[in-house]
Order: C-alpha cells, then sequence, then structure tokens
C-alpha cells in the first residue's frame, strides 16, 4: 500500500464519513484523521469496518454446492463468511477440522437442523435425518464457531413435514439460546405459518424474494405476518441466491421504509458465476433499489456482528485488525452481467468494486485492483 494514503473512513456506529490518512507504523496500520479536521471527503477510495456475509455456502469438497472460502472471503473484500447450514451435527467437525484451518478468511456456521446438512438438497424431508439431541450436543460443543441454526422451510425442500423442521430447529435454538435462520421460499408451507414461530433475533434470509407466497404486497408494503413479525425483531437477511433476490421487490420494499438487517449472498456453486457473483455485486444492487451507502456498509458489518455476538468488529481506532478498501466506481464490472434471480437485467451508474483488505497480517490488493497499491 502506498504510505499515507488518504481514503474516505465510513464509521457505521456513528454513521459518519470522513477523510482519514492510513498510517503503517511498526505494530499495523492506523488511521489519522487530524490532517482532515472538518474536511469533506473527496476521493472515490473507501475504507470500512471488514465486510461479513451472513449467508454463504462454503464447506468446499464436502456438498455438492459449497465454494472455498477464501473466493468468496478475502479475495473478495469480504472478512468473514458464514455458512449457512451447509453441516449438520453429522459433519460439523469435519468442517471445523479440514475447511477452517486451511483458509485465511474467518469462517462462522448457521448448524443445519438436519444432520447431514445440504448432502442432499431434500434435507429435511424424512424426520429420519434430524436428532435433536445430538444437535443441541455439537452446538455446545463447536459454539462461538456455531453461531445459530439453519432450517429450509419452502416447499421443495420440506415435502411432506410443513413446518415441523422449523419447530423443531426452533426447539434446538431455544435450548441452545442461539439465533435461528429460516430460508424462506415457495409454499407450503404458506408464509403465515413460518413467521409466526420466530421471535426476536430470528433472521429469515432470502427476505426478497420473488416467488408465489413472497412475504410482501404489490405495492411493497409487508403482509401483516411480516408486520408484526419485524414487530418482534425478527431480522431480515437478503441471502440472495440464485433464485431468492427480485429487483421489483426489493426496491418497493425499501422505498417504504422496510430495509434489509443484513446484505448476504447465499453464494454456491451455481451462482458464483451469476447472477450473484459475491457480496460486492449484491451490495451494489441494493444501491440501485435505494439504500444509502452507509445503510449497505452497516448491513455488511455492524448487523452482522451483532447477531454473531462479535464485539468491538467495527471499531476503526487504534491498530486496525480488519477493514476493507473499496472504490466508487461509474465503469461496469467486465463480463459481469447484473440481473436479480429472475433474469431481470439492469445497467447501473455506480458499483461498489473492493480494492484491498487489512487483516492482522497486513495489507493485501484484491486481485485485479491496482488502484491503490
Amino acid at each position: 500500500m502506498n504510505e499515507g494514503l488518504t481514503v474516505n473512513v465510513i464509521d457505521p456506529i456513528s454513521r459518519t464519513c470522513k477523510p482519514g490518512h492510513i498510517e503503517k507504523t511498526s505494530r499495523g496500520y492506523r488511521i489519522d484523521y487530524s490532517t482532515y479536521q472538518d474536511a469533506v471527503p473527496q476521493s472515490d477510495l473507501y475504507l470500512s469496518p471488514g465486510w461479513i456475509d451472513l449467508h454463504t455456502h462454503v464447506f468446499d469438497g464436502f456438498t455438492s454446492l459449497s465454494v472455498p472460502p477464501d473466493d468468496v472471503g478475502l479475495d473478495t473484500g469480504v472478512h468473514l463468511v458464514v455458512d449457512a447450514g451447509s453441516a449438520g451435527e453429522a459433519t460439523i467437525a469435519g468442517f471445523k477440522k479440514y475447511i477452517v484451518p486451511n483458509y485465511e478468511t474467518q469462517i462462522r456456521a448457521w448448524l443445519n437442523i438436519s444432520s447431514i446438512g445440504l448432502v442432499h438438497l431434500q434435507e429435511v424431508s424424512n424426520l429420519n435425518l434430524i436428532n435433536i439431541e445430538r444437535t443441541v450436543q455439537a452446538v455446545l460443543e463447536y459454539r462461538p464457531f456455531i453461531c445459530g441454526i439453519k432450517v429450509r422451510s419452502s416447499g421443495a425442500i420440506v415435502g411432506e413435514m410443513g413446518t415441523q423442521p422449523l419447530k423443531l430447529a426452533k426447539l434446538v435454538a431455544r435450548e441452545t439460546g442461539l439465533p435461528l435462520m429460516v430460508h424462506i421460499g415457495e409454499a407450503p408451507p404458506v408464509i403465515e405459518d413460518v413467521l409466526e414461530l420466530l421471535d426476536e433475533g430470528d433472521v429469515i434470509t432470502h427476505c426478497y424474494h420473488g416467488k408465489i407466497g413472497t412475504p410482501w404486497k404489490s405495492n411493497g408494503l409487508p403482509v401483516m405476518a411480516l408486520e408484526k413479525a419485524l414487530a418482534r425483531g425478527v431480522k431480515m437477511d437478503i441471502g440472495h441466491g440464485a433464485a431468492s433476490f427480485n429487483f421489483d421487490v426489493c426496491r418497493k420494499a425499501i422505498h417504504n421504509g422496510y430495509f434489509p438487517f443484513s446484505i448476504s449472498t447465499d453464494v454456491h456453486i451455481r451462482n458464483i458465476q451469476g447472477p450473484v457473483y459475491d457480496l460486492a455485486t449484491t451490495m451494489t444492487k441494493t444501491l440501485h433499489c435505494g439504500l444509502s451507502l452507509m445503510d449497505i456498509i452497516a448491513s455488511v458489518t455492524l448487523a452482522p456482528s451483532e447477531v454473531l455476538g462479535i464485539k468491538n468488529w467495527c471499531r476503526l481506532d487504534g491498530i486496525i485488525t480488519n477493514a476493507t478498501l473499496f472504490r466508487i466506481s461509474h465503469d461496469p464490472v467486465r463480463n459481469r452481467e447484473i440481473k436479480d434471480s429472475n433474469g431481470k437485467t439492469i445497467q447501473l451508474d455506480r458499483h461498489i468494486v473492493p480494492t484491498g483488505v487489512i487483516t492482522a497480517k497486513g495489507f493485501k490488493s484484491i486481485v485485479g485492483e491496482k488502484s491503490i497499491v
């Protein structure tokens, strides 16, 4: 990194953006604001706390969907990836032993209520694949690596089981004191039956999907069950995925003031080459849908760190141990089509492009981005 690099520092805690001077010291990198007191941001280069992707699939080599953690982690500006249910109680030990130590990117996991995780994609269609006692024991053994319980609750997955897997997942979450992440999608079960089971701190992922059974009215207002769930403290996660993000649904909801709590990708082998690509692309799409840059950064830093129970993740004073550098580019990303999960393509005039990361080990440039090296 160039000595004395000036960037616009986004602090999601104080909700401020101001120029700062990145300095390299004998202990690491720090930000000096004194030279730029009361200055207005000028550069298109920004620094924020390290990005977190709350919904990924990175149990690489063990499930048909997963990708290598660094491919969607530090190589794309993301410091922490959270795997969303690729592993269950029968496979979580392998995840912790063989995946976590072999990558630079930090990893946490939502534990699938199904013992086998995503070895196949109807993991909760048979109650014989769920073992409550062993799942609770796995949480106790592997937390804080395990950050919560994951269950997919839509028709193509649950088969004849309806809300039973969700109820069992909620039981484990209650027994362990952890939040629940619930995949929502096509009925059955109907969205009202899903949402009424969720409590404060639980997360619904794929919140802006465009399938039949969406929790949104055509005017962008939530159905009553979602309104009540949000009032109870249920959180909305984007979880873009191959089939779970719709521009119109997202734009209308945001226009009506229903912002996502967290922005995540649900990145896996079937969408990493599009439409998802990476977290920055999903962030860019929400910029188009009406979110401010400040809200976007909070949704990939402050919000997910709260779910994960990580204190001081967003502090940028002292020596920096996790920060993402990025720019706002007016040029499209080469060989990348910006479209939603329903195939709608749009042209954008602003793109969030990661350029580098600062970790406890130092600075690392994003491959192909030379603007700050």
